[in-house]
């Protein structure tokens, strides 16, 4: 036939395009907007500079379902998952990972008044807690025996449940817990 040829890697494909687009979530400090409505933030301006580096535009992609970041990549609606993402058994069985380049890890956060009365995950159990759908925090979260796990959108959502006072908690990212608590 007459069609253009499948080009013969993922590199050769963006270049192919003359972009990346690059799947995140609004995710301080790693993917946010700033005050004109541009994506920035650790991994934004990292995601940028490589897509530079390429000689291709970045172009960034709301991942409206974290859980589906995965199907994301498959159907190519995303070239890469640029958020933060936690190295995982899932994310390494579904992607390919790069090496590590943050220390992460998933902290449960409250408001300051009640913290003292959960020492330990065994006395959250009737809590309920948001996290992520699809997330790390997910993970952790469901492994609080007992506990009522409330899967949102994305982290800032859950951070705002447990504000509103509608959740008791969240487990999120620490990366955007030190940046929005």
């Amino acid at each position: 036939g007459c069609g253009k040829a499948e080009p013969a890697t993922d590199l050769a494909a963006i270049k192919d395009k003359g972009k990346i687009v690059i799947g995140i979530t609004d995710y301080a400090p790693m993917d946010y907007k700033d005050e004109n409505g541009n994506w920035t933030g650790f991994d934004a301006e990292f995601a940028q500079l490589f897509a530079k580096e390429l000689g291709v535009e970045c172009e960034f992609y709301v991942i409206a379902d974290w859980g589906k970041k995965f199907m994301e990549l498959d159907t190519k609606q995303i070239d890469a998952v640029w958020n933060g993402m936690t190295i995982t058994d899932e994310a390494k069985l579904n992607s390919s990972v790069s090496n590590p380049y943050v220390i992460n890890a998933q902290v449960v956060v409250m408001k300051a008044e009640n913290i003292a009365n959960y020492a330990t995950t065994d006395s959250m159990a009737g809590l309920t807690i948001a996290v992520e759908n699809g997330s790390a925090g997910q993970d952790a979260a469901a492994a609080i025996a007992g506990a009522n796990v409330v899967p949102l959108q994305d982290q800032g959502a859950a951070l705002l449940e447990v504000k509103a006072g509608t959740a008791d908690a969240c487990v999120i990212d620490i990366t955007m817990a030190n940046a929005m608590t």
